[in-house]
């Protein structure tokens, strides 16, 4: 099954040499929990999105970039997702990508009065889908982030969040599937994130995202969850000769 990853930002080097990009941690993460999945890279960047019959389902990444501004590539990608949500392709977003799906959809995403989300946390789960094979209460994942959806889109449901992010997790019906969090994050990747934002975060605050980091998470959970979602529903794709970065 062919999912196209659409790519939203770059890791920097210093980790990137070590860790991968995120096309390379949500392959691999997924990969861990059907090997039987294909996925395709399109850098969404560098203006290359993919037509909606190439892939099953799309999966937008997380970024360093905001989803409320508005360079020519982000315009585009609100463009394409809003042509993806018509024919209701089925669609995963991850932090930058939970956040762009919002707004492309008539929600409100912007900078935090709280302050950075970093380490981990826990967020309440308060509706059950029926791709969450495993049901569960809460859900702690590793997060990086300052900006939040602020203003939920209609026809799109929270089905977990807490205090600080109350929109953590949206839905609709079950082709579009988004979270705050970072499934496919180490704590160990989180953790040097953490250490580069120490001065701008302070060090009490870092110190307590370490704690955290220390804590069970559930990203192994939610990539269960992000395939049970991408494989619900398994439609025909036309192969496209010009496809790269395949893992």
């Amino acid at each position: 099954m062919k999912i196209g990853i659409i790519t939203c930002g770059h890791v920097e080097p210093s980790l990137a040499s070590y860790h991968g990009q995120y096309f390379d941690m949500i392959a691999a993460s997924l990969y861990e929990v059907n090997n039987q999945l294909e996925f395709v890279d399109y850098d969404a960047t560098r203006g290359e999105l993919p037509s909606l019959d190439q892939c099953v389902g799309f999966i937008i990444t997380g970024s360093v970039h905001n989803a409320y501004d508005d360079d020519p590539w982000i315009v585009e990608l609100v463009s394409w997702i809003r042509r993806c949500e018509a024919i209701r392709r089925p669609l995963v977003g991850i932090c930058f990508g939970h956040q762009i799906i919002a707004r492309a959809l008539g929600g409100t995403v912007m900078k935090s009065e709280k302050g950075w989300g970093l380490g981990s946390y826990t967020a309440n789960v308060s509706v059950q889908k029926k791709w969450m094979n495993l049901s569960m209460d809460s859900v702690r994942m590793l997060v990086s982030h300052q900006d939040q959806v602020v203003t939920v889109p209609k026809g799109m449901k929270v089905i977990a969040g807490n205090d600080f992010c109350p929109n953590f997790m949206l839905a609709k019906d079950n082709h579009i599937f988004t979270v705050q969090g970072h499934p496919e994050f180490s704590s160990e990747f989180t953790g040097k994130l953490v250490e580069k934002r120490r001065e701008i975060i302070g060090s009490a605050h870092a110190e307590d995202a370490f704690r955290q980091l220390n804590k069970p998470q559930d990203s192994a959970l939610i990539l269960h969850w992000i395939d049970s979602f991408l494989n619900m529903v398994e439609q025909p794709v036309r192969r496209s000769p010009s496809l790269h970065h395949v893992l």
